[in-house]
């Protein structure tokens, strides 16, 4: 066994939030990112779940803060109100 999966899947979007980096009103692309323990590349436990945002606009890359991609790995809706620019923080442009 070894620590594998990696796996980064689009998420869904945002509500229309403000970019705390270009400013503008936008609807966020999310990824969810899984890592785990499993074998020959397939997972079979996840140990740890974070959120990533992108603004469409900017091309800039946010991390969604912990207890807010708990919450919205957990729902079983496709709504994301929680994630808002009060709760993502800047990592780096992508362009």
């Amino acid at each position: 066994m070894h620590l594998s999966a990696d796996k980064i899947q689009e998420f869904g979007n945002t509500e229309a939030i403000t970019c705390p980096k270009c400013g503008k009103s936008v609807y966020m692309n999310l990824l969810k990112a899984t890592n785990g323990i499993g074998v020959f590349n397939v997972s079979l436990v996840n140990i740890n779940t974070d959120l990533f945002a992108i603004c469409p606009e900017c091309q800039s890359l946010f991390s969604v803060n912990k207890d807010i991609s708990k919450r919205a790995t957990k729902s079983k809706s496709n709504n994301f109100t929680m994630v808002n620019e009060k709760n993502i923080t800047f990592i780096r442009e992508l362009k």
